[in-house]
């Protein structure tokens, strides 16, 4: 599974952030103390939902076939409820309870705001968020699973001019901060496409 060897990585990736050798890591007794906390509830629990599938499956695999450093890992999932406050909360919990990494929030804003304890303490921290914003202001415990912003606009707004020869393009976003961010990166790609009309911005209200 893709998902499970990208988890092997990150896992790899966080025990040498942290200064953990193989040698050390291995003598360690205990399971290994993952926390998934996501948005299980709210506007964003089917994104969050799907984010703590993988991780479990991924966890499953790897513990059948002997963990980690022969160490196995054992998750517990926080629910955010889709709110910035909570989550924030909930990861200076996991931290207080020994997590070894943090995976999640999934939604900009809310990892926006809780990435500032895991860089605190120096707990590595994976989240699926999109917003560019995100892996921009600095952290060297963030790692993004997937494709940002940044990544993807640029593509959309060649597609649009290249295959589809829009001229006149409306942007509608959701007036948060991954909204925001999205909209900042796709006008800019498409002016760089050489479209020359948007016709409106237009922002949509969030209840966050």
């Amino acid at each position: 599974m893709r998902f499970q060897r990208r988890t092997l990585v990150a896992l790899a990736a966080a025990a040498t952030l942290i200064g953990a050798t193989p040698a050390t890591w291995a003598q360690a007794s205990g399971p290994i103390k993952i926390a998934n906390v996501v948005e299980l509830s709210g506007a964003g629990a089917t994104a969050g939902t799907m984010f703590k599938s993988g991780i479990e499956l991924a966890v499953k695999d790897i513990n059948a076939a002997g963990g980690i450093l022969g160490r196995k890992l054992e998750v517990v999932n926080m629910d955010t409820q889709t709110n910035p406050g909570v989550a924030k909360a909930l990861v200076v919990k996991a931290i207080d309870d020994g997590a070894f990494a943090i995976f999640g929030p999934v939604f900009t804003g809310s990892i926006l705001i809780s990435q500032t304890e895991t860089r605190r303490a120096e707990v590595p921290n994976f989240t699926a968020a999109a917003g560019a914003l995100v892996t921009q202001q600095g952290s060297p415990y963030i790692f993004r699973t997937g494709l940002t912003q940044s990544n993807t606009m640029p593509k959309a707004a060649r597609y649009m001019a290249d295959k589809l020869k829009m001229k006149k393009i409306a942007v509608v976003y959701v007036n948060n901060d991954f909204g925001k961010g999205g909209r900042d990166a796709i006008v800019t790609a498409l002016k760089k496409a050489l479209l020359a009309t948007f016709t409106t911005e237009v922002p949509m209200p969030v209840a966050l």
